[in-house]
Parts: structure tokens; sequence; C-alpha cells
């Protein structure tokens, strides 16, 4: 049977190319055809206009602004808690750093050289201090940072306070007559 078949193709060769289609018209063709095609409307199913659905909206917004409410006051609270706290710290070592600063600008045994640097690592400590306090604005681990501002103001304090020892002439000489039995 195949036979048959294969000759019955061979001698009908040239009809079979008859019916081969270019590419212009197979686009022709397709023009003809996608217009008589009907698109499916999708089936849209509204959900808003749906009052199960106004209720849940409505109460998952009411949520929202509610749980936006709450933490927006408590971090406000927490913030001013935090900023209460860091004024009181600044105002009370800020006054003795300025006592400091003040002594040792009007100290006359000291250098020219030892006050600039002197100058040179309070500046230091002053930039940390500034980097402190914009960590402590992140709100994070703040007992931590106002310990370091705490340890920073310290440090100044004992800076000073070694830098105007050392500037003092030590009198080592003991004055027999000033001590009496």
């Amino acid at each position: 049977m195949s036979n048959k078949f294969e000759k019955y193709v061979e001698k009908h060769k040239l009809e079979f190319d008859v019916h081969t289609i270019d590419e212009a018209s197979k686009l022709r063709l397709w023009g003809q055809i996608a217009p008589q095609l009907t698109k499916p409307t999708p089936k849209v199913i509204p959900l808003w206009q749906k009052p199960v659905f106004k209720v849940a909206a409505t109460i998952v917004l009411l949520m929202g602004c509610t749980l936006f409410f709450t933490l927006y006051t408590s971090n406000i609270n927490q913030n001013t808690i935090v900023n209460n706290e860091l004024y009181d710290i600044d105002n009370h070592y800020k006054v003795l750093v300025n006592n400091q600063i003040t002594l040792i600008k009007h100290n006359t045994h000291l250098t020219e050289e030892d006050r600039t640097e002197f100058l040179t690592l309070i500046d230091d400590l002053d930039q940390e201090y500034n980097k402190l306090k914009k960590e402590l604005t992140l709100g994070i681990n703040n007992q931590k940072i106002i310990e370091a501002i705490i340890s920073n103001y310290r440090k100044k304090i004992k800076l000073m306070e070694d830098l105007l020892n050392r500037s003092y002439p030590i009198n080592d000489t003991i004055d027999d007559e000033a001590i009496t039995l």
C-alpha cells in the first residue's frame, strides 16, 4: 500500500506545490480570520460594591490608623524621655567642661603647644559626641549611647584635669618651720 501512495505523491507532486502560501498571503488570510473571532469577555466581580467588602475594608483601615497612631505617639514619648535625659546630662557636663576650658585658657603655666594639642583632643571628642548624638536619634539602644556620651564628657574632664595638674609647678620642699606639733 505504501508503494501506491508513493507513486501517487510522485505523480501529483506539482499539484501539491500550487497550494503553498507565501508569507504575505498568510498575513492576508489571518487578517480576514481575526475579525471574525469573538473574544470572550472576562467575568468581572466588583468586590468594592459588596457590603461585606466595604465593612472589611473599613475595619482594616481603622486598625491600620490605630496602629500607626499608637506607634507614632509611643515613639514621640520615648524620644521626649531620651531628649530630656540628654538635655539634663548636656547641661550638667557642659558647665563642668566650660569651667575647665576657662581655667586652661587662663593658665599661665601652659605653653601654646600644650593648649593647641589639648584643643585638638577636645575637637576629636566633640566629633565623637556628635556621632553619638546622631545615633541617639535612631532610637537603637539609647541607654548605651547615653552612657557613651557620659563617658565622652568624663574623658574631656579627665584630660583637662590632667593637663591642669601637669601645668602647675610641683613644690616638693617641705618647710620644717611650718610643721608644728
